[in-house]
């Protein structure tokens, strides 16, 4: 099974280590040409994701966005094995 990278944005500390101690690689969100998996971000301004934020990875590929402000860490790590 292929190791799933996981992009994650830099204020987001505490997710991404525990991302790290359950065996999923993370990379930086903005600071990555890495192709990811998976993206972490935190809006808790709306549902909506902002394209704008993120487009050095957006546009590479499908990737599953997950808002921190709206998942808590267990369900991140569940959304991003399912993948």
């Amino acid at each position: 099974m292929k190791r799933k990278i996981v992009g994650v944005q830099g204020e987001l500390n505490e997710i991404a280590e525990e991302l790290i101690r359950q065996g999923i690689k993370v990379t930086d969100l903005l600071d990555s040409d890495e192709h990811i998996d998976a993206m972490v971000y935190y809006d808790d301004e709306s549902d909506l994701f902002n394209e704008e934020r993120f487009e050095n990875v957006t546009h590479k590929s499908q990737v599953v966005k997950i808002n921190a402000a709206k998942n808590n860490i267990d369900q991140i790590v569940r959304k991003i094995k399912e993948i």
